[in-house]
């Protein structure tokens, strides 16, 4: 009910009925009024006599007999008074002051919300992406508008942080690739590097370093965009993240690393590439963090109703509250030292889009046994009789 009472359409309806029956009892009282006082005058204009009869006719009620309209009719004239006139324009006075008075109230409540939320969403549009309203004595639709105007300006706000971001961190990552292409090429083109070396190789590995983040940055803006393009099939989980592990185990031993597996068969609708994509980031971002001596471990199962590959390292795990930072494209945690081994920056992001692509989620959390992270992606199981791929 109070609910309902918050509407605005039901406010302005309150609103209307309200007025409606100010006007009726005004229009009553000014008819009770002014009837009283035309019976005033019409006894004051009156000889004595008829003057007493015409208010003994009154006082017993007798209003409607014959007598008491021929002395109406006879004293009562065709003119207004000039009181009559005042009478009336006290009686309007009146009538529109508390009229106007109530209308105003309303208007106000109903419209200084939405007044506010005129003037913040101009602050926004000229750039002021922190401004909020308060949202403090409200209900109803104005309530509603308020905090979705709220909602929308933090969503703009995070937006515009998180694009500085990105576009300063697209700017640090190609500009190393560049660096190292822009000076090798102008020491094989003065003559101070002998082309007959590994210097092709060299540069080739740049170009392909740029293809990748290239790539990366592509994929990922399909994956905001919705229209990423998968090719699903039924597939066995486990033997995708065996087939990842196996081309990163060179790596990870480079380091003086171990990657200890215990994969379980776990069939899911996916596309395989885009799984072997997400398990090696999570592998690689492992690496990087670790340590030698240290050891990764990667598991597959079903848990809970669906599919999980958890990924564990035994770094140093990253600071409380940075759980959803994770997955900011070229974000960089606090702690410097957390990354050990350099990336791309968009590891982590790229992994989780594809993730929710396919109908999952992901969660980073510090480990609970000993330092380190720990990264869990869910998937919905397959349900269907295919075989996997």
């Amino acid at each position: 009910m109070a609910r309902a009472l918050n509407r605005i359409v039901t406010r302005v309806w309150l609103l209307a009925g309200m007025m409606t029956l100010i006007t009726i009892v005004m229009s009553v009282a000014v008819y009770y009024g002014a009837t009283v006082l035309r019976l005033h005058q019409i006894g004051n204009s009156m000889p004595p006599k008829a003057r007493a009869e015409f208010e003994r006719l009154v006082r017993t009620g007798q209003t409607d007999s014959d007598r008491f309209f021929d002395l109406h009719e006879q004293y009562s004239g065709a003119l207004i008074l000039p009181s009559d006139w005042l009478f009336l324009a006290l009686i309007g006075i009146v009538s529109t002051s508390v009229g106007g008075g109530i209308a105003y109230v309303f208007a106000r409540r109903i419209s200084a919300p939405i007044s506010a939320v005129s003037l913040a969403a101009s602050q926004v549009a000229e750039g002021e992406r922190g401004v909020r309203v308060a949202a403090a004595g409200l209900a109803g639709e104005t309530a509603e508008l308020v905090d979705s105007f709220n909602r929308m300006a933090a969503d703009l706000e995070a937006y515009e942080r998180e694009r500085k971001i990105l576009t300063a961190g697209i700017a640090h990552e190609l500009r190393t690739p560049l660096t190292i292409l822009k000076g090798r090429l102008h020491g094989l083109s003065d003559g101070f590097i002998d082309p007959s070396t590994d210097e092709p190789e060299r540069l080739l590995r740049q170009v392909e370093q740029l293809s990748r983040i290239v790539e990366d940055l592509r994929t990922l803006a399909h994956a905001d965009a919705h229209v990423l393009e998968l090719d699903l099939r039924v597939i066995d989980l486990a033997r995708v993240v065996q087939l990842a592990i196996l081309d990163l185990g060179p790596e990870a031993e480079a380091a003086g690393l171990t990657i200890g597996e215990a994969c379980r068969p776990v069939r899911v609708r996916a596309d395989p590439v885009r799984m072997r994509q997400v398990a090696m980031n999570l592998i690689s971002n492992a690496i990087r963090h670790g340590a030698d001596g240290e050891r990764i471990e990667v598991a597959v199962m079903i848990e809970g109703g669906g599919a999980v590959l958890r990924v564990s390292d035994e770094g140093r795990g990253f600071e409380e509250g940075d759980e959803h930072r994770l997955f900011t494209p070229f974000w960089r945690a606090a702690r410097s030292q957390v990354a050990v081994r350099s990336g791309s920056g968009l590891g982590l992001a790229l992994t989780a889009k594809l993730v929710e692509a396919h109908g999952g989620r992901i969660v980073a959390a510090n480990r609970s046994d000993r330092s380190g992270a720990c990264f869990i992606v869910h998937l919905p199981l397959h349900d269907g009789s295919s075989g996997a791929g």
